[in-house]
């Protein structure tokens, strides 16, 4: 989905991991981007580059709804990827169609440290036969880490289909402790 309606607040920051883009509707997260090109979104910068806890330049300018709810989120950005947290309580907000939530919000249930295949993702939300519906889905995701689309992989146990890169689901599932070391799976 693309967040162009003015409705959406968009705001970059840098962290060691690389450059994420938050997107809030008011309070609430409906999208989470690892390195989107600077053409696509047009996002308030962080300060400081690299800084896990940088703020964004235009913080002042932001109303106090959306300024806690960007706080909020990149703590628990920060904490997951240090390993120190294993779910986000961030507020929320998914769009799509109804096959899109469902395939979400199964996804979102996938436990820290886990994994399960896109064959029991379609079975869970009642598409046994949609195992490319939802590769497609889980590819658009517009919160990545948070609905954790990195812990999916395909039927024989390897990673594929990672819309971020193969790498970065790898790096993802070594830290979570879902698969021992970065030469699984390859």
């Amino acid at each position: 989905m693309k967040f162009n309606d003015p409705k959406f607040t968009k705001i970059s920051h840098r962290n060691v991991w690389g450059e994420w883009t938050f997107i809030f509707e008011g309070s609430k997260l409906c999208g989470l981007k690892f390195r989107e090109t600077s053409d696509e979104v047009k996002a308030t910068p962080s300060n400081v580059q690299a800084c896990a806890y940088a703020s964004p330049d235009m913080e002042t300018e932001l109303n106090s709804r959306v300024r806690s709810a960007y706080r909020k989120a990149v703590n628990e950005l920060n904490l997951y990827l240090a390993g120190k947290i294993c779910e986000f309580s961030i507020p929320i907000k998914i769009y799509g169609t109804d096959f899109q939530k469902k395939v979400l919000e199964v996804t979102r249930q996938i436990p820290y440290g886990k994994t399960c295949t896109y064959k029991q993702v379609a079975e869970a939300v009642g598409h046994p036969q949609a195992v490319r519906a939802v590769g497609n889905v889980l590819h658009n995701n517009p919160i990545q880490v948070v609905i954790p689309c990195h812990r999916v992989i395909d039927s024989r146990g390897r990673l594929s289909g990672y819309a971020l890169g193969v790498g970065l689901k790898r790096r993802l599932l070594c830290m979570e402790g879902a698969i021992p070391n970065e030469l699984m799976l390859e």
